[in-house]
């Protein structure tokens, strides 16, 4: 059947012809919304010009024509297109269904990576730790270690180092034996104050100084970075890291030094004549001080300064970590903040005065302050003067003792170093209080009386004897009934009549107490047992008699005591080995230390084993005198 087709030419026109009629129909249109605004109540036109008989007469024409097809392929992409809508709408939902299956595969495939590598890293790690039995199972090497073997291998290899480090530390170097006046140390190794090697952080039992060979010793304190010594003649040594200069050479010469004290990288020196001389600990710092000193023939550059003092009669000097304490001839307590160039940011009461608690500015280094809450107490409506015998300090805190027995204290309380019960109103005391609950360790005839202190970290010390008060008062009356004196005192009373006990109080956990067990803190001071029951068969009398204390020290974390007999006890912290009892075990109450290490003879010089304590020696002439550093324990000689 032959049928007739639109020619291109015929098509053109039938488009043009659609264009120009839909365009007057838009026109009619929007004459007829127009219209339809003004009048909104008239009726729809049923005419011949209305828009239905012109879209009947349009779809009329393209139907004859035959242009259906040009006409939908012409207007289906238009916006306006029912068809283009729908497809717009189809897209839209596709695209955003497309988006959000790209975003999950994206996620999906990050996770995985991220597996993936951790995968890798573990493996990686697994291999190299067991790269031994890798290798041995992908090579067939032999002799392929268990797990049992490989950790004997460990243990085995931290065996040497400890065998190396006992030999090293138990082999005498040096060809004095201690009849020869030196200085022994043990401890912190870290700067160099025990022995001048790197490999070792410790020495746990006492090494001798060659430097120090012959000196007879006034004064020793060994901080955490360097050592500071007076010798016989009044001048100041220094040694360790912190130091940094020549040890065998003087820092202070010709001054008559009494005592020496670090505190907060400065050196604090008491001279004779009652002055306080202070200096970097550094070496490189002294040498950018810049102080003239007058002397016979003009004045002269030194490498210290004076601390001002209200009058030069200091008699003692004790220091904490950023504080010094110091207590003249006259009995009055001053304080100061320590440091040359280092200030201090906090103050926690160790200062004892009110203005410097931990809220406000804390003082300015080397500015003395009179601790004027001690010093004078108010009695009947009058200033009376309290007179202190003896100070000491912790790192933050400081102990007063007065004539008649009773323990002061003031700063930093947060383990009960003050003595009073720890809350937090009283964590901090910026002002002198009493140490109270003394009185519950004795009976209520008896009169106790402090009779000395000791301090150091967050610890305190303190001993008390006691006597009955009827028989105190017998012994002040005549046999009239008069009293015999009214400056009857303690003194007067022979040490068979007082009863003597030991306390401590405040920081604990590293045994510092010395109470057998460890705690954290405690406010109440606590008897030391072991020390208050040390007996020793006496052959003059054929009985068994107690040993009095006759010297205390302390470190920041460790306690010794020499008692009466030159036995010596150790207890609390021993990190480094300071207890000197060739172990790194802490001590939870006093024990006894081993003998110094003696060379058998000038060409053998291995150590003797120790089975023996340990006794200071006293020959007439000079003795022993054991002391605590920070984290170091020294022995040193004395003049008698």
């Amino acid at each position: 059947m032959f049928v007739l087709r639109p020619s291109r030419l015929a098509l053109k026109v039938a488009s043009q012809s659609s264009r120009r009629f839909l365009h007057t129909t838009c026109v009619c249109r929007k004459n007829e919304d127009a219209s339809s605004k003004q009048a909104d109540s008239v009726p729809e036109n049923k005419g011949p010009d209305t828009l239905e008989h012109l879209y009947k007469k349009k779809y009329e024409f393209i139907h004859k024509q035959k242009l259906e097809e040009s006409y939908n392929r012409l207007h289906k992409d238009k916006p306006g297109h029912e068809e283009f809508r729908e497809g717009e709408q189809r897209s839209q939902g596709s695209s955003s269904s497309d988006e959000k299956t790209f975003q999950l595969t994206q996620r999906l495939k990050l996770m995985a990576a991220g597996l993936v590598a951790l995968a890798l890293t573990v493996g990686g790690l697994q291999a190299y730790q067991n790269r031994v039995f890798i290798k041995a199972k992908l090579f067939g090497e032999e002799g392929l270690e268990t797990f049992d073997e490989m950790y004997e291998r460990i243990k085995s290899k931290k065996q040497k180092k400890l065998d190396a480090l006992e030999t090293f530390a138990t082999t005498v170097t040096n060809p004095n034996d201690s009849s020869v006046p030196g200085v022994y140390i043990c401890g912190n190794n870290k700067h160099h104050l025990v022995v001048d090697e790197d490999s070792y952080d410790y020495i746990p039992v006492f090494k001798r100084l060659d430097v120090f060979d012959n000196v007879i010793v006034k004064d020793i304190a060994i901080g955490e970075k360097s050592g500071a010594l007076i010798d016989q003649h009044g001048d100041l040594y220094q040694w360790g890291t912190g130091f940094g200069g020549d040890s065998k050479k003087p820092t202070i010469k010709g001054k008559r030094l009494e005592k020496v004290q670090i505190s907060n990288d400065a050196v604090y020196t008491l001279t004779k004549q009652g002055e306080v001389l202070y200096l970097p600990e550094n070496v490189e710092l002294q040498k950018e001080v810049n102080a003239n000193e007058k002397g016979w023939f003009g004045s002269y550059s030194v490498s210290y300064l004076k601390l001002k003092t209200p009058k030069k009669n200091i008699k003692d000097i004790v220091a904490g970590s950023q504080h010094l304490v110091l207590l003249d001839k006259d009995g009055h307590v001053y304080t100061t903040a320590t440091g040359f160039n280092k200030k201090i940011t906090q103050s926690f009461g160790q200062f004892g005065l009110p203005e410097f608690s931990q809220f406000d500015e804390p003082p300015k280094i080397n500015e003395v302050h009179d601790v004027v809450l001690l010093n004078k107490y108010m009695k009947n409506g009058q200033v009376l003067h309290r007179d202190i015998i003896e100070i000491a300090a912790g790192d933050y805190f400081t102990l007063c003792l007065d004539k008649s027995g009773a323990v002061w204290a003031f700063g930093k309380n947060t383990h009960g170093a003050i003595g009073t019960m720890i809350n937090y109103d009283t964590e901090i005391i910026p002002y002198p209080t009493q140490v109270q609950f003394i009185a519950t360790h004795f009976k209520r005839n008896e009169f106790p009386r402090c009779t000395n202190i000791e301090a150091g970290g967050d610890t305190a010390y303190a001993s008390f004897s006691s006597s009955n008060i009827y028989e105190l008062f017998e012994k002040s009356l005549k046999s009239d009934g008069s009293i015999i004196d009214n400056s009857f005192t303690f003194d007067s009373l022979p040490e068979a009549e007082q009863n003597n006990l030991h306390l401590s109080w405040g920081h604990g956990l590293k045994g510092e107490l010395g109470l057998g067990y460890f705690v954290h803190g405690t406010y109440e001071p606590k008897k030391i047992k072991v020390l208050n029951d040390v007996k020793e068969f006496n052959e003059m009398t054929n009985k068994l008699e107690k040993i009095k204390v006759k010297a205390w020290t302390v470190g920041r974390n460790h306690s010794i005591v020499t008692l009466e007999n030159n036995d010596v006890y150790v207890w609390g912290d021993n990190e480094y080995g300071q207890l000197g009892n060739g172990k790194r075990i802490r001590a939870g109450a006093p024990s006894t230390i081993p003998l110094l290490l003696e060379p058998e003879n000038n060409k053998k010089m291995k150590f003797a084993k120790f089975n023996n304590r340990l006794q200071l020696l006293d020959n007439g002439k000079f003795h022993q005198e054991i002391v605590a550093g920070r984290d170091t324990t020294a022995i040193v000689y004395k003049k008698d």
